[in-house]
């Protein structure tokens, strides 16, 4: 059996694309840039007060969001302030609600994924 190896045209050929091989120009569209929208959750009661998480959207993926907490406690601002950063931080990793809740912050933790949760589900994702 007679091998042949392959040039380096029949290569060339092989990784274009099939519109400018048959000569054809492929137009290009640029892709709609996607729209950034806000969209806020309900106001969740805890015991110690309302946990409301707002959340940027672009397209279908969350971008940033924030969380207002109860704070007008020493010890509530204490827990609170140590609570929302990791919050946000596994929210923004996980791209949904589903989330660890943060050790001593409880109550904090599940008031804001359910905040969370209806925000996502308003903005569609």
């Amino acid at each position: 059996m007679n091998r042949t190896t392959p040039t380096i045209a029949t290569t060339a050929m092989l990784l274009l694309p099939v519109a400018q091989i048959a000569g054809a120009v492929a137009a290009v569209e640029p892709a709609a840039a996607a729209s950034t929208r806000t969209v806020r959750g309900p106001s969740v009661h805890m015991r110690w007060g309302n946990v409301t998480v707002t959340i940027r959207v672009s397209g279908r993926r969350l971008v940033d969001l924030s969380g207002s907490v109860p704070s007008h406690k020493p010890r509530s601002n204490r827990i609170n302030g140590r609570a929302l950063p990791k919050l946000r931080s596994e929210a923004l990793a996980a791209q949904s609600a589903r989330i660890y809740t943060v050790s001593g912050a409880t109550l904090t933790s599940n008031a804001f994924a359910t905040s969370l949760q209806a925000a996502l589900r308003t903005a569609g994702i």
